[in-house]
């Protein structure tokens, strides 16, 4: 065995190890990501049956309220507003808007959903929002940073303000004041033009899992070939 082993080219026995544990590695990612996802729509199921918790009640139980149903009484800043850049609704560009409640513990973050864009990007689509205060109804949601994503929003004065993902720093720095940690996607409303349609999963555990066994079988794949190359050539190697 240890002659064998010797006899094997170190370089393509080196690429070949090392891409093998790489699309492995690759496979149990994806399979891992797969949990997560399950893991995720679980929740959210758990929390479409439970009852709505207050603002308070949530700020108190902050890292365990993600997905789960909010009511509270606010009122919308109907100035100063974010429009997020780049959602698309069945083919179509459109915008979320983003609008700051005021709340008795403080200013939240709402998604009040999408809009569709009008033919030029320099003119915004119109928006109406009413500044009486009301009950606001949705779920706890945490949006994810993208460090790969430039903010192009600046401190102009100009509203509403184009922002291209939810970081609440960056809102907070725009808007000159605090936001709670944590943002709320408002529940469908018949009465509203906003389009709700939350997106729980961007990709379907089933998804990562067929990606994981493609990877996988891309690893096996790799080790065959290398068999077969090496046994080729150690017996053309013998015969000669």
């Amino acid at each position: 065995m240890i002659r064998l082993i010797s006899r094997l080219p170190v370089l393509a026995t080196l690429i070949t190890f090392a891409s093998v544990v790489i699309m492995f590695a690759l496979g149990m990612w994806q399979l891992d990501r797969a949990e997560q996802k399950n893991l995720r729509l679980l929740s959210i199921q758990k929390a479409a049956a439970t009852q709505q918790t207050s603002l308070a009640h949530a700020l108190i139980n902050i890292h365990e309220m993600i997905d789960m149903p909010i009511g509270f009484e606010g009122q919308a800043d109907v100035v100063r507003y974010f429009m997020l850049d780049n959602k698309i609704h069945k083919g179509r560009v459109g915008y979320h808007v983003l609008v700051a409640l005021k709340t008795e513990p403080g200013l939240v973050l709402a998604n009040l959903g999408w809009v569709a864009a009008t033919n030029s990007r320099d003119l915004l689509p119109s928006v109406e929002l009413k500044s009486q205060a009301k009950t606001y109804k949705g779920v706890v949601s945490f949006p994810s940073k993208n460090a790969m994503i430039t903010e192009t929003a600046v401190m102009d004065g100009i509203w509403p303000k184009v922002i291209q993902q939810i970081d609440l720093q960056v809102v907070e720095t725009i808007y000159q004041a605090p936001f709670l940690p944590l943002v709320v996607q408002l529940d469908k409303d018949p009465n509203q033009a906003f389009i709700r349609e939350w997106q729980a999963v961007v990709m379907a555990p089933e998804k990562h899992i067929a990606y994981g066994v493609q990877w996988f079988m891309l690893g096996f794949a790799a080790i065959a070939i290398f068999v077969i190359a090496q046994r080729k050539r150690l017996m053309r190697n013998d015969s000669e």
